[in-house]
């Protein structure tokens, strides 16, 4: 009762309120603070509350009362439009809740005050940018997010995850040249910043390569290397090795891995320690079942994972990662196997120093290339990447399906847009123009690298309609529908990999032109494999002239079955 009349009489001050309920907080008691929060907002002063609600709304996430939790933020935003910090949270809480248009217009209703005479802090004005660029990208609109970072970046340019993202959007929309004046932002810090997975596809040379991943080890990573392995010998019937993936699933990665995992044979002892989303899908299920022990490690710590992967005995532990997208790193800076490596994930140099080896083979990562990395080279027969079939002979696509011409001679690329450059877009077009009756079949991935593709083909005298798009598909039609191609181009200097596997099953011809990296070598230890290393090349102007050859004898071939049926209506018609 005491508290009550307290609060009713308006004597209790913010400073106390916090004091008590962050002692609450502190016994576990989340729900009584929340309450006592309450009961402070409804007798406070109307000028006096909005931090208050907002510390309110923050307790109603924890509780998991996500409607209350909106209602508070909003309240604090509507008591005081100035104060930055509730518009971010309830932008995060509608995302969240997969309500990315609201979270969008949320965070838009604060950038639009940097126009008032009290605007938000430049702090909070990038981040309500960055997170409206982070989700545009996410939905690729990738015309929005590039102008959201950009106006962040004309704020405070010096955000090197900021650059990071910037340069990888307008890899993906195929916008040219990737590398573009900003004010405040030097050319030089465009390529620093460049994330290791954009510079596969940006750079020929190696130790480029090699210096980015180290810098963006550097600066993104902090753990403090452990070695809770240390000092442990095992001695088990058969060696123990253990995957860490978010991959075990309908992905390039996952994609490879059966065949991979089937190589094993009877000597290993197969462990995955597992992060991936949850899927209903044929190759997850035989992915867990192609491992003796399939562990989740979703919900772990990095420190709880390697604690795991110890008490496991893990005697080589490999990442499916490396600086890929959703990887865990941490766990591997802790040490809890005595060797580690890297594999599939990331088809370049790590930079990481807790990785020991990466498997490679003598193609794709030949003596005098391997000085540019720092892991050593675990060396496997013919290709490291496995050959897997997903073939399904069953369902059956015709051109007219997709919108190709039934007599066109179809060259297909299908890998993403960022692995494409003007260079080799160039290339593409010039064979539309030797190649009358040729069409050029690419991924509809988005609107902006479409709309930028057709125009950029324009812009040199070819006809978009020759360029056909089509959207992204199910595992099982993509691979049907390689069949309807005569000819797969690949990309360079990022080499296409698990699509690659696709087309060499779907018994179309692949055009690969390889350099002086890992990643420039995969078509070259694909086709090396299968003795058919004459479709890989080293300049443009052989791989133009490859795909010419493989037209005139496709076209031979043509003309010679026209005219044995030519002449077979001659003999049926003559009697």
């Amino acid at each position: 009762m005491d508290l009550v009349h307290t609060m009713s009489q308006g004597a209790m001050s913010q400073v106390e309120l916090m004091a008590l309920t962050q002692g609450l907080e502190s016994q576990g008691e989340l729900k009584a603070a929340a309450n006592l929060y309450a009961l402070w907002i409804n007798h406070a002063k109307a000028s006096d509350k909005h931090f208050a609600l907002f510390n309110y709304a923050g307790m109603l996430q924890h509780l998991k009362k996500i409607p209350e939790a909106m209602q508070a933020y909003e309240a604090a935003i509507a008591l005081n439009g100035d104060f930055p910090q509730p518009y971010i949270n309830l932008g995060l809480l509608f995302e969240k809740q997969g309500d990315d248009t609201h979270a969008l217009e949320i965070w838009l209703r604060l950038v639009s005050r940097r126009y008032l005479k009290t605007a938000p802090t430049t702090e909070f004005l990038t981040m309500a940018l960055n997170h409206i660029g982070r989700v545009q990208e996410k939905l690729k609109n990738y015309a929005q997010a590039e102008q959201a970072l950009e106006e962040s970046l004309s704020i405070d340019p010096a955000q090197p995850g900021v650059i990071q993202h910037w340069v990888h959007i307008r890899q993906k929309s195929c916008q040219w040249p990737v590398y573009k004046a900003l004010p405040g932002v030097s050319l030089a810090d465009m390529k620093r910043y460049t994330s290791p997975l954009a510079m596969l596809a940006l750079t020929e040379e190696p130790a480029v390569q090699l210096l980015n991943s180290q810098a963006f080890v550097a600066r993104t990573y902090d753990f403090k290397e452990e070695f809770l392995c240390a000092g442990r010998t095992y001695q088990h019937p058969k060696l123990r090795v253990g995957y860490v993936s978010g991959d075990f699933r309908e992905h390039a990665v996952g994609f490879l891995l059966p065949g991979m995992l089937d190589g094993h044979g009877d000597e290993y002892e197969l462990f995955a320690y597992d992060f991936s989303p949850e899927e209903q899908t044929a190759l997850r299920l035989r992915l867990k079942n192609q491992f003796h022990h399939f562990k989740s490690i979703h919900t772990l710590t990095d420190r709880q994972a390697a604690e795991l992967i110890l008490a496991d005995e893990i005697d080589v532990l490999i990442d499916l990662h490396g600086l890929s997208s959703g990887a865990r790193p941490g766990i591997f800076a802790l040490h809890p196997a005595p060797r580690q490596g890297t594999y599939l994930g990331f088809m370049g140099p790590t930079g990481m120093p807790w990785i020991d080896f990466v498997v490679a083979d003598k193609q794709v990562l030949p003596d005098e290339l391997s000085l540019y990395f720092t892991e050593k080279p675990l060396y496997v027969e013919g290709s490291f990447l496995p050959l897997v079939s997903y073939v399904n002979d069953k369902l059956v696509i015709t051109r007219a399906q997709v919108g190709l011409p039934d007599q066109a001679f179809v060259m297909a690329s299908f890998g993403n847009t960022y692995k494409i450059t003007p260079e080799m877009f160039e290339t593409w077009l010039r064979l539309l123009q030797r190649i009358p009756d040729a069409v050029l079949w690419l991924i509809d991935d988005n609107e902006a690298s479409t709309r930028n593709l057709k125009a950029y083909a324009l812009a040199r005298q070819v006809d978009s309609q020759r360029i056909v798009f089509s959207p992204r598909t199910g595992h099982n039609e993509f691979c049907s529908r390689l069949k309807l191609a005569d000819v797969f181009l690949d990309t360079y200097p990022y080499n296409c990999g698990s699509t690659s596997n696709d087309v060499l099953n779907a018994g179309i011809p692949l055009v690969t032109m390889y350099g002086r990296t890992l990643v420039s070598r995969m078509g070259l230890s694909l086709l090396k494999s299968l003795n058919m290393e004459a479709n890989a090349v080293q300049t443009y102007e052989k791989y133009e002239e490859k795909i010419i050859d493989i037209y005139k004898i496709i076209n031979r071939n043509q003309l010679n079955i026209a005219a044995a049926k030519s002449a077979k209506l001659k003999i049926k018609y003559s009697n």
